[in-house]
């Protein structure tokens, strides 16, 4: 097995439970924003995480057929070309958008290149462990944002919803969508170190801590701003300039940059998987040259959503998604293979 995706499965579940959370701070592009209260929120976060549960059990018994046909695998390798773009589009956006200092998008996509290329030839085992260092400073910095923001919390601002089958449905149907993550983790578990029949993939914990975290959220969210929280484009952003503890006024700048954080070990992730993908297609290519090809395309991408087409990027990665997972499907799964 190539060492760069030797890993164990509870490291693997890290690194993608890392990727996943960074949603929760920097909006995705393309997902609706639609406006609800905490409760429906709340509701259908768990609706969802069920649902990505039941497609990753899918994908996991499914997980060698993606990668047995050079058709299929081609296929990937597009919809991970648009998440990677997609991705850096959007965290660009965040970081203008919080940051007083600006930066060109030329030395964003450069600094993000850099780090990713250190991150992908680090292996997928170092940057777990990076990983894992990142979600733990998550925890501590939402940790100091409660309590920043603990004098204006108030029970009173919660908006009443009516919960009913069709109003959850619907909220959840407007939320939902088909995260790379779930094609990642399938593959790359069942290529793992410790992949046995009796080895767990680590998904439920992952997703309990995704919708604790998504709840949590919409919760000292809307006692904080109230109504007007749900009309934000960055929600927790706006909680946490509104916070303070005692000398420090402004403890935002340390949320964004643990948030940031987050989103390179996402993109490291994206481009990690590209690298896969193209040696899969192209073993004989050598050296760093997988990473350079991987990066021109990106490059090439961003330019031509950004701005322009990055609606009907992101509807073309979701059906593309949905192409791969009924491909996965209806393909006979042949026996185990190796990455190479």
């Amino acid at each position: 097995m190539n060492k760069s995706i030797r890993i164990e499965a509870k490291q693997l579940a890290i690194l993608m439970g890392a990727s996943l959370l960074t949603d929760s701070f920097i909006q995705p592009f393309g997902r609706e924003s639609t406006p609800q209260s905490a409760q429906l929120g709340i509701f259908s976060f768990a609706i969802e995480m069920l649902v990505f549960a039941a497609l990753f059990r899918v994908l996991r018994s499914k997980n060698n057929t993606i990668l047995q046909t050079k058709t299929t695998t081609a296929l990937f390798l597009i919809i991970t070309l648009l998440s990677v773009a997609l991705e850096i589009i959007q965290g660009e956006r965040f970081y203008n958008y919080v940051m007083q200092s600006k930066l060109s998008v030329g030395a964003f996509l450069g600094i993000v290149f850099v780090i990713g290329f250190y991150g992908v030839y680090s292996g997928l085992d170092a940057l777990s462990r990076t990983a894992a260092m990142i979600v733990a400073l998550t925890i501590f910095s939402m940790f100091l944002l409660i309590v920043s923001i603990s004098s204006q919390l108030r029970f009173t601002n919660l908006q009443p919803a009516i919960l009913n089958l069709k109003t959850i449905a619907n909220s959840a149907i407007s939320q939902l969508y088909l995260p790379p993550e779930l094609f990642f983790w399938s593959i790359l578990f069942a290529n793992s170190d410790s992949n046995q029949k009796n080895q767990s993939s680590h998904i439920a914990p992952v997703l309990g801590l995704l919708f604790a975290a998504g709840s949590l959220f919409s919760l000292i969210g809307e006692m904080t701003l109230g109504y007007s929280y749900q009309q934000q484009e960055h929600p927790l952003f706006t909680i946490a300039r509104l916070g303070g503890i005692s000398v420090f006024r402004r403890l935002d700048a340390l949320h964004v940059s643990v948030w940031l954080l987050l989103f390179l070990i996402k993109v490291t992730v994206y481009l990690s998987m590209l690298i896969l993908l193209i040696k899969k297609l192209f073993p004989n290519l050598k050296n760093h040259w997988p990473y350079y090809i991987t990066v021109t395309s990106v490059l090439g991408i961003f330019l031509i959503a950004w701005s322009q087409a990055e609606n009907t990027a992101y509807k073309l990665q979701q059906s593309l998604l949905a192409i791969l997972f009924i491909l996965a499907l209806v393909i006979p799964t042949k026996q185990r293979e190796q990455l190479q």
